[in-house]
Order: structure tokens, then sequence, then C-alpha cells
């Protein structure tokens, strides 16, 4: 069964099985100034990152009304006041026009925020990758998101974890999921082994490698299952389309 990283609230508004970091370590307060959280009427729905002072990047699987969301940037505690916190409301979604709800392919979204981010030592741009350059298979990456990081049940902290997965070859992936693995997407985790993963809550948050955003979390089967790696959207792949807003 697909898995989409979405909060449990909102598993009717997408496919079921969501993604959370599996396997991780919680961050300190400044250690990803690029993460931000997607908030739905004040509930943590999805992950992003913020690529300038008014767009933060997102999964398409995460679009819903404008009106209800709001963004924020150099957040750690979820309940508690970091003074550190910058936080947006979201003038439009842009899914990319190609998203498709059935395969996932396309599931990218920049978001267009109605106040200006500032930068500090809390807050950084992510930087993106050059267009179809990506981290060698075999290379780690890290995974950032404030989800479930239980494998059974539920455990959904009040801080981020990140966990490090190595990149795995589009062609094994494509095995793994029976021929449902495309271009504009990338594979991560431990083949074999399994117990490292993101998964729900995550959706839509940062993948990085060698410094820069190659990722957004996106679906795959179950969390952190020895024969099935994490999919995610392959940022590479769609920065003409990201370089049309940002």
């Amino acid at each position: 069964m697909m898995k989409f990283l979405v909060l449990i609230s909102l598993i009717a508004l997408a496919r079921p099985d969501d993604d959370k970091i599996i396997g991780g370590t919680t961050l300190s307060p400044n250690q990803v100034p690029y993460l931000v959280n997607l908030k739905r009427f004040g509930s943590l729905m999805c992950g992003g990152s913020i690529l300038s002072s008014s767009y933060a990047l997102s999964a398409a699987h995460c679009n819903t009304a404008a009106a209800s969301l709001t963004v924020t940037a150099g957040d750690h505690s979820l309940s508690g006041n970091d003074g550190t916190e910058q936080a947006s409301n979201v003038v439009r979604t842009i899914p990319h026009p190609q998203y498709n709800t059935n395969t996932l392919e396309n599931d990218i979204m920049l978001l267009q925020l109605s106040s200006s981010i500032r930068l500090s030592s809390y807050v950084q741009f992510a930087d993106l990758p050059a267009a179809n350059v990506d981290p060698a298979v075999g290379s780690d990456c890290n995974v950032y998101g404030w989800g479930n990081t239980a494998i059974i049940g539920s455990n959904y902290p009040d801080t981020p974890y990140g966990v490090t997965v190595p990149v795995v070859d589009n062609a094994d992936c494509n095995v793994a999921y029976g021929g449902d693995i495309y271009d504009g997407m990338m594979c991560l985790g431990l083949l074999g082994t399994g117990g490292k993963d993101s998964c729900q809550g995550d959706s839509g948050g940062p993948v990085n490698c060698n410094g820069q955003l190659h990722g957004v979390v996106s679906w795959g089967i179950g969390c952190a299952y020895p024969d099935y790696p994490g999919v995610y959207t392959r940022v590479s792949h769609y920065i003409s389309w990201i370089n049309q807003y940002v």
C-alpha cells in the first residue's frame, strides 16, 4: 500500500500510509535553518524548505486551500515559543501543473508567502542544485521533519528529527516498486536492511545531499521496510520550473 507523508488528520485528503523520520536523531534549534513546517488551521500537516523571502517548497500532495495554511521558518519546538520563529500566511499554492495524483509524478509544490521571511542565524534559504545534477548512487543524504518516529503506532515529536540514508539506484528502486518509479523521483534507503526512513508528517520536507536541496519527501510502501526505499521528488529535475517563480 502506498504511503504519503501527511498527518493522520489529513489521510482522507490523500492516499494512505504516510512517511515519518525513522531511525534518526533530534536536531538542534538551528541545525537545518531552511527547514519549515506547513500547518493547516494551526496543526502540523507537512514539512518544507524556504527558498527565498517569498517562497517555500513542499510536496504537491500537501496541497489544500491556501487560506488555511501557515508556513513557519526558524521553528523548533512545535508546542513552545522559541523566539526565533517567522510565520507567514500563504497567498497561493503552486503545485506542479503535471502533478499526477495516481502515479505521484511531479509531486512538488511552491507556496507563495504573504510575509517576507528574513535571514537570520536560524533562517537561511536552501541551496538548490544545478538542473539535472544529482548525488551519486550510494552517497549519503539527510532527511528532516517533525513526523512520527515510531514504526508501529505513533510518536510525534515536539522537535524535528533527521536521518541519514543512502541514495538507491532508480533501476533497483523501480524493481522494488514494480515499475512505479519515474525520472522525476529519487529513492533513499537501506535495501535489504531497512530501519531508516521518513514517514507520517514528513511529507514535503527536505532531502539534503552534499549541502544542497536534492529531494522532497513524497511516498513509499510502509516506513523503513527492508524491501521498499523511501521515494522522493528529484529537485534537480524541476529547477527550470522553480526558477520561473523564485
